[in-house]
């Protein structure tokens, strides 16, 4: 599934939500050199990252991880991680629209139960905490039999068992509009969820082909079958008694989230004593970093790598990033109702000028995406807005054919209508201003009068749960491998993941074939032929995908970019001392 998140330097400052970014063309950024980038391509980057400082920074590989992995014999029992994190909340049902955030799905991924591990480059193997085995034990009608680990409860004792499969499928489906599910993908082809021999045998049977079957990884529990808790019981309330995971919470309050070693927890004993997150903006993050009181930042951006360049015991990690940031233009946009200017806006986005803010200083290059489910550097990759690229002249052909007329103040006109928007962006960093002035100009150049509306960090989620926006930049992040099989729950005209509100019935059955088929390839191949065609309909354009880069201090281990690997809460911890580079302990152990 994808969850939403602010994209790139708009992205709050937790410690996974990390810079993304691209560019039209291969060539580097003009100020960058292209003497830098090919220094950095032909450096090979340690798994566990370079000293702060090291410049040019070594370019990482495609389907590796940069977290300094280390066995848990090399990892200190006991210690505290503290991040820093733009929003915490409102909502933490990440089962609903309202709470499908990259923030949320961070502080989760300590505490929920995942059915499935993914390896950097996307390889799938059962979580045994949670999953034991997954078997198809038939093709017609394609039956699949999960067995559960007999061990796994809710916190409250209840047994995760069918109930919890069931659970996810009544309130996930799209049949009952009491739920407001973020995907109903997977869910809304199966028949039935039934007990198996025992309660932690499920037989789940498809009433139409469902591939992959994977792609179901999360389950709920049956408290959530209450369509208003479900709604409304999850605001501001993490209700530790309804999850399941290697931590449970300790304390949440306005400003802070404190997870603490699950009394409860059947498996091995998580390394760390406590996590703990601080809500702050990206600039706060970047002084609380150099003062000690976090433990890691996002430092995707030239500015900030320069501010904790000089800091001792800490390291710089990268990798390329799982998720793309792009433009979402609101259908009931008074302006962009008219599909015209939503196709002018996007052909008139110089997507190189805005990855050249966004990557300046930072070694990299890549050439901007195509898609927003599949990666560039993924098997099967295909740009599917070729014709869409920038071109102000073509844009400007378009708004006069459509019958927007410059006027003497320098922007169109159309029946007394001033072709004017407003763009919204979050938090405070000067990137935000620089890539939101980019975009404003070139909209002028095209005759479009763009507003900045910049909002805090915390105002993300109501953002765009009331689909606050005109044009609103965030981004899509990818929880597995399985690109291709989301492109419905993005561009789907009755999906609630459609930010943009602007999709095509006719297309739906289109953009839900992929996952009707078995052989990737040909999946991946209906995938690339329906986006196309929703990338047509002009209501989201893809920006730049780009590396997520971290710094932390000294001898945090199975921590940092990683691919599709999503950290492993037990084993997340601070580096034995022998272990550290330096033979000196990490500022971060306490």
């Amino acid at each position: 599934m994808f969850e939403r998140l602010r994209a790139a330097a708009m992205a709050a400052a937790t410690l996974l939500l990390v810079a993304a970014c691209g560019s039209d063309k291969s060539s580097p950024p003009a100020e960058q050199g292209a003497s830098g980038v090919a220094a950095a391509t032909a450096m090979k980057q340690p798994l566990d990252g370079v000293p702060a400082g090291t410049r040019p920074l070594p370019m990482p590989e495609p389907g590796k991880a940069y977290n300094n992995p280390q066995p848990r014999d090399n990892v200190q029992d006991g210690g505290t991680l503290t991040l820093p994190i733009g929003e915490l909340g409102p909502n933490f049902n990440q089962f609903s629209i309202d709470g499908n955030s990259g923030e949320i799905g961070d502080i989760l991924n300590w505490l929920v139960p995942h059915l499935w591990k993914f390896g950097p480059d996307g390889e799938v193997s059962p979580n045994t905490d949670y999953l034991l085995s997954a078997e198809l034990i038939s093709e017609n009608p394609e039956t699949v039999r999960y067995t559960l680990n007999p061990k796994a409860k809710w916190n409250d004792g209840t047994a995760i068992d069918w109930t919890a499969f069931d659970t996810a499928w009544r309130t996930q489906r799209g049949v009952d509009k009491r739920y407001n599910p973020a995907s109903t993908t997977a869910y809304e082809s199966i028949a039935s969820v039934a007990k198996g021999d025992k309660d932690n045998e499920v037989i789940v049977t498809f009433a139409m082909p469902f591939y992959p079957f994977e792609w179901i990884d999360e389950v709920e529990h049956p408290k959530n079958l209450d369509p208003t808790f479900y709604k409304t019981g999850w605001i501001k309330n993490l209700h530790p008694e309804l999850l399941a995971g290697p931590f449970t919470v300790e304390s949440l309050t306005e400003e802070t989230l404190t997870l603490k070693r699950n009394p409860s927890w059947w498996g091995d004993t998580p390394k760390l004593d406590r996590v703990v997150y601080r809500k702050m903006e990206l600039v706060a993050s970047i002084n609380a970093f150099q003062n000690g009181e976090i433990d890691g930042t996002s430092v995707a951006i030239a500015d900030r790598l320069k501010q904790i360049s000089g800091m001792r015991h800490v390291q710089v990690r990268r990798g390329y990033d799982t998720r793309t940031g792009v433009y979402i233009i609101g259908r009931d946009s008074p302006l962009f109702k008219d599909e015209a200017a939503r196709k002018a806006f996007m052909l008139g986005t110089d997507r190189k000028l805005l990855a050249d803010i966004q990557f300046q200083g930072l070694d990299w290059s890549e050439a901007s995406p195509g898609s927003a489910v599949m990666f560039t550097w993924q098997k099967g990759y295909r740009d599917n807005m070729a014709d869409l690229h920038y071109d102000p002249d073509e844009a400007k052909r378009v708004l006069d054919a459509a019958g927007w007329v410059m006027g003497d103040d320098g922007y169109r006109h159309k029946e007394g209508q001033i072709a004017e928007f407003t763009y919204v962006d979050f938090g405070d960093d000067p990137i935000v201003v620089a890539l939101a002035r980019a975009e404003q100009k070139m909209s002028k150049d095209i005759g479009l009068l763009m507003q900045i509306d910049v909002r805090k960090s915390s105002d993300f989620s109501a953002t765009m749960t009331n689909r606050n926006f005109d044009v609103v930049i965030m981004a899509w992040s990818a929880s597995d491998p399985f690109g291709y099989s989301n492109v419905c729950q993005l561009y789907c005209s009755d999906s609630e993941s459609n930010m943009t509100g602007i999709g095509d019935k006719a297309l739906d059955e289109e953009l839900r074939k992929p996952l009707t088929i078995a052989n990737t390839a040909a999946a991946i191949e209906a995938a690339n032929n329906a986006e196309r065609k929703a990338i047509h309909l002009y209501g989201m354009l893809p920006l730049f995908n780009g590396p997520r880069i971290v710094a932390v201090k000294e001898g945090l281990a199975n921590s940092g970019p990683a691919g599709f690997t999503k950290r492993d809460p037990v084993n997340v911890g601070w580096q034995k001392r022998t272990g550290v580079s330096g033979g000196e302990p990490s500022t971060g152990a306490r």
